[in-house]
């Protein structure tokens, strides 16, 4: 008896699943990253001992300096240190995000992928991290380290395309193509058909693999579910949030997308609220489109 295309589709799937899962040809994983991920995750960070472990890796130390020094940040003394970059400018939170972020994209090969932009994923990724941040503030919430992890979930939340450019750069091609000229056309759905996994998936196993932050995981794997109760609840609403922002082409007109304004109503943000911390998008969007471009001529 033959396979029908059903069956077919299915194996194909079950096949592509499983090579997300066990990640195969990925470099091993630099032994500098490894150290900064560790004490970047741990509970009480050594500065001084971070600082000397981020500037032993060039790529990391780079694009820290960079921003440090960028006209976002203003600061009038160049920046030459990671721990002067800390305790003048950036703050542990954000060097803490930041390097985890650049870590973690380290072992991945994009150049493969034509329509793959190395500037539009930073960009995304620091959009996220930077209007989490700031949307986060006005919610009420019992975590004391809400915000930190907003910005650092925001921050690698589209880590999990990484890997699928990583691993299928031809099927991710033809997805990015097919997202040219069409707005009503989902980044997910079009991985889910092409690819057979979307990249929250992917970033689901990859977190379970490198033993990321619990907060990241769980708004992977609950990503769909729009009536998810558990716990950081609030910090996927926040991140959903923020992602249909992202997803506006006019950050002048926010406001009246009736699907922005619910989501703001289950953080307990009502369209009044909502419509003066929307004046600050535009602002908050060329701030990152100029950090972006700092973080992807480092890459």
């Amino acid at each position: 008896m033959g396979i029908n295309s059903t069956d077919m589709y299915q194996q194909i799937l079950n096949e592509k699943r499983s090579r997300v899962r066990s990640l195969p040809d990925l470099p091993p994983f630099p032994v500098i990253g490894q150290q900064i991920m560790n004490q970047v995750t741990s509970e009480q960070v050594d500065i001084p001992r971070l600082s000397k472990t981020i500037e032993q890796d060039p790529a990391v130390f780079s694009r820290i300096i960079g921003v440090a020094n960028s006209a976002y940040y203003g600061c009038p003394d160049k920046i030459y240190t990671i721990n002067r970059a800390i305790v003048r400018v950036l703050g542990l939170s954000v060097v803490k995000s930041l390097a985890l972020g650049i870590v973690l994209n380290e072992p991945f090969k994009n150049t493969v992928c034509q329509g793959f932009s190395m500037k539009e994923y930073w960009f995304r990724s620091m959009f996220l991290a930077t209007s989490a941040r700031w949307l986060g503030r006005r919610i009420q919430q019992t975590e004391k380290d809400f915000l930190d992890q907003a910005y650092l979930v925001g921050m690698l939340n589209n880590i999990g395309e990484l890997v699928l450019v990583h691993l299928f750069p031809s099927e991710m091609n033809d997805v990015y193509t097919r997202l040219q000229g069409q707005e009503d056309v989902d980044l997910t759905n079009l991985q889910a058909e092409i690819i057979g996994i979307t990249g929250h998936e992917a970033g689901a196993i990859l977190a379970k693999k490198w033993h990321l932050p619990e907060s990241l995981l769980t708004v992977f794997l609950h990503s769909n579910e729009e009536d998810y109760n558990g716990p950081y609840w609030q910090l996927l609403q926040l991140i959903r949030l923020c992602r249909l922002i992202a997803d506006k082409e006019d950050m002048n007109d926010l406001s009246d997308h009736t699907e922005i304004v619910e989501h703001a109503k289950k953080l307990g943000i009502e369209s009044e609220q909502l419509d003066k911390l929307l004046l600050k998008m535009p602002v908050i969007y060329q701030d990152v489109d100029d950090l972006s471009s700092v973080l992807a001529k480092a890459s």
